[in-house]
């Protein structure tokens, strides 16, 4: 089945990444459903500046296939490149692609796909900081990517003391980085703030925005039609971190550090899951730590046979998911 092709470094890989894609986007075209208004209120700052007008379907659509095929590559490039996974696995990619297209909002342009195209690098500039003797700029960086993409998805907020949490694994302690990493994280603010009070907003509205969103907190809400492919996910994440637990977290100091960092990262966005969502993408919250953490898991069971059987299901419970979405049943 797939699991082989994808994690031995098979040369047609990469064309299965983009035909799996492409497919999956061309469906949106096969199955027209009528067409919801957007959100238009300023519940993702920098959605509702770019996207507060309805916009065009073909233009949504490749906006979305474009912003998934970029977060996959950038997923891919973190498993590998920092030594969380083989240097010959593209599970993650696949993985990435999976949940991105699992969510019914994907039909308009998602605030998730935007968001993630500035955490995936501030995650690499975090993980490269490991064992630099000089690593101000990378985490500067860092902090400054992680305070965009809190405009462009306002519960990303959440996720920002995994910063913290990685330089306290990563590095020794070094104030000057720890300042550097609060001003990139403050930076947007401070230049939204300017920017709303030379239009008369008033300089503060960047605040009340953050505090309505952040009150929207409720209990998650599953559609039927999305059980069995959360139940399997929860059931092949908790086969994950029981193997991670029983069998170790690698053989190389990066490695172990790095992927705990990753479960923290998983940890801070279930909490995202208790704020506002539709039934229909529960899980898109979670979408890097999990395509990186079960692809990893997935790639190195060592009989096919079960690899298989789990990443079988999933896609059962994708389709349906994906079927529904699309109105197909």
């Amino acid at each position: 089945m797939f699991v082989a092709p994808l994690k031995n470094n098979f040369q047609g890989s990469i064309i299965i990444l983009i035909v799996f894609s492409v497919g999956l986007w061309a469906c949106s075209f096969l199955f027209p459903l009528p067409l919801s208004i957007q959100p238009i209120g300023q519940e993702h700052v920098f959605y509702h500046l770019f996207f507060s007008q309805e916009t065009p379907f073909l233009a949504s659509q490749f906006i979305n296939l474009f912003s998934i095929i970029i977060g996959a590559i950038l997923v891919n490039i973190i498993a590998i490149n920092q030594e969380i996974t083989s240097k010959t696995n593209y599970l993650p990619a696949f993985l990435y692609i999976l949940f991105a297209f699992s969510a019914t909002t994907s039909r308009h342009i998602e605030p998730i796909f935007i968001a993630n195209l500035f955490v995936l690098p501030a995650i690499y500039y975090i993980a490269s900081a490991y064992r630099q003797d000089t690593a101000l700029s990378a985490i500067f960086k860092a902090g400054l990517l992680l305070g965009i993409a809190s405009f462009s998805y306002t519960y990303y907020i959440i996720i920002f003391p995994i910063a913290v949490i990685a330089i306290i694994i990563l590095r020794s302690f070094n104030w000057r980085e720890w300042v550097l990493l609060i001003i990139g994280l403050l930076i947007p603010v401070y230049i939204y703030m300017g920017i709303s009070y030379l239009n008369g907003l008033g300089a503060f509205t960047i605040i009340d925005i953050f505090k309505n969103n952040m009150a929207n907190f409720q209990k998650p809400v599953i559609s039927e039609y999305y059980l069995v492919y959360f139940i399997i996910t929860v059931f092949i994440i908790v086969l994950s971190i029981f193997h991670y637990v029983s069998k170790g977290f690698g053989n190389k100091i990066k490695t172990i550090k790095i992927k705990y960092v990753i479960i923290w990262l998983l940890f801070l966005s279930l909490i995202i899951l208790f704020y506002k969502q539709t039934t229909d993408m529960i899980l898109l919250p979670c979408i890097i730590p999990l395509s990186i953490i079960m692809g990893d898991y997935l790639s190195e069971i060592k009989q096919l046979k079960i690899a298989n059987t789990l990443l079988f299901l999933l896609l059962c419970g994708f389709i349906i998911v994906y079927g529904h979405a699309m109105g197909a049943f």
